[in-house]
């Protein structure tokens, strides 16, 4: 363990960040940044990137949680061990810091004992980050069809971490899933939750394993499971809302979805998938219905484009090009949202919109194919057109 990192204490009273400052000392480290909540912290992180943060779990403008997501989410930070502090040990926030990425947590009021534990577990090896490099390789070989490689890859690294079994196994499980073999992946999966049942991440891959293989009830109950270890964390709620959606419960996943969005109503991306989930299994009036008003202005112009589509298909084509011109209002020189527009405009007959359209996204993009074929087309219909016209003038 370096003992000359910078260690960043995120604990918004003071006399508390001064006890662990002084364990902190006492173990050996000298170097420190302090903040009182998370937004400062992040803001100190711009000048520099410490080696640790220990960071409380409630505090003012920024809690510890979103801080720990906002690190996480940052391609300069992904990989600095974060412990977290908390006044009690419910099982909730400890597997809710676990689902998104603590690397320790520490129970208040904290005693040298155990903040020199928790170093050794986080200082191990650089566990977290030997395992995202990893992850990345087994989603290469993936794509590559090479399952093998990947699971050999895996159980070589299982030898290398014997305590972060679960977790790799859970990795393995996932491989398997994208190779469609599902009775081996939930054999696997429920070898650990027998091992561990608190594991909220087993419960949510169990939940999509079943849910993929069609079965309902069984994809609920185990989401249910998830939930109830860890019930602070949105995506649980999103999953059982989908599932709610495929059994065409569409009150429950409206509650399921109404509870993710006011567990994190400034979390533009729970919109997203709330919205992604409905437009999906092509249920976009009904996203307009529950959800329109609220979310609709936060969309992505991707998740725009996939919803005007999906109209598109259905023949309603006014509703598709209303979204199309939302879409471009947010990036107007979208090559494939304008040539998506303009194909709804052929639809509809109104060539000179759509040539306008197309023109616009070849100027964007010059070597685009399937907007040069679609002018061409255009072009031609517009020239035989033109031909019937003059043989009518002729008579």
């Amino acid at each position: 363990m370096d003992k000359n990192i910078t260690v960043m204490v995120v604990e918004d009273i003071l006399s508390a960040r001064e006890t662990v400052l002084n364990l902190l000392r006492a173990l050996g480290f000298t170097h420190f940044l302090e903040a009182e909540n998370g937004e400062e912290a992040l803001e100190k992180i711009k000048d520099g990137v410490p080696g640790l943060i220990i960071s409380d779990w409630n505090m003012p403008k920024m809690n510890g949680l979103n801080l720990l997501r906002a690190v996480r989410s940052r391609p300069e930070t992904p990989y600095i061990p974060f412990i977290f502090l908390t006044s009690k040990s419910e099982v909730e926030d400890v597997a809710l810091a676990s689902d998104g990425g603590a690397s320790a947590y520490l129970v208040k009021p904290v005693t040298i004992k155990a903040l020199s534990e928790a170093l050794n577990t986080v200082f191990e090896g650089g566990f977290e980050q030997d395992f995202e490099l990893l992850k990345a390789e087994i989603q290469n070989l993936c794509a590559a069809k090479e399952q093998a490689k990947a699971l050999d890859l895996l159980r070589r690294f299982e030898l290398l971490y014997p305590s972060q079994m679960h977790r790799i196994r859970l990795a393995h499980v996932r491989v398997l899933m994208e190779f469609s073999d599902f009775p081996k992946a939930e054999e696997i999966l429920c070898e650990i939750l027998a091992a561990n049942p608190l594991f909220a991440r087993g419960w949510e891959t169990m939940a999509k394993i079943q849910c993929w293989q069609g079965n309902n009830d069984q994809a609920l109950a185990a989401v249910d499971k998830a939930v109830s270890i860890s019930p602070n964390n949105t995506e649980y709620y999103i999953l059982r809302g989908s599932i709610n959606l495929h059994k065409e419960d569409l009150h429950a996943a409206r509650n399921n979805f109404m509870t993710a969005l006011n567990i994190d109503r400034k979390n533009d991306q729970i919109k997203q998938d709330i919205w992604n989930a409905y437009v999906d299994l092509d249920m976009v009036d009904e996203v307009q219905r529950d959800f329109g008003s609220y979310i609709f202005s936060s969309l992505t112009c991707d998740t725009l484009n996939n919803m005007a589509v999906a109209y598109r298909r259905k023949g309603e084509l006014a509703r598709a090009i209303e979204i199309y011109r939302a879409a471009l209002a947010k990036e107007p020189d979208n090559p494939k949202i304008l040539f998506n527009a303009a194909v709804a405009y052929v639809n509809r007959k109104q060539y000179g919109k759509a040539k306008s359209l197309l023109a616009h996204a070849l100027g964007n993009d010059p070597d685009f194919e399937k907007a040069k074929a679609l002018l061409k087309q255009i072009s031609a219909h517009e020239h035989k057109n033109d031909e019937a016209e003059k043989s009518g003038d002729e008579k």
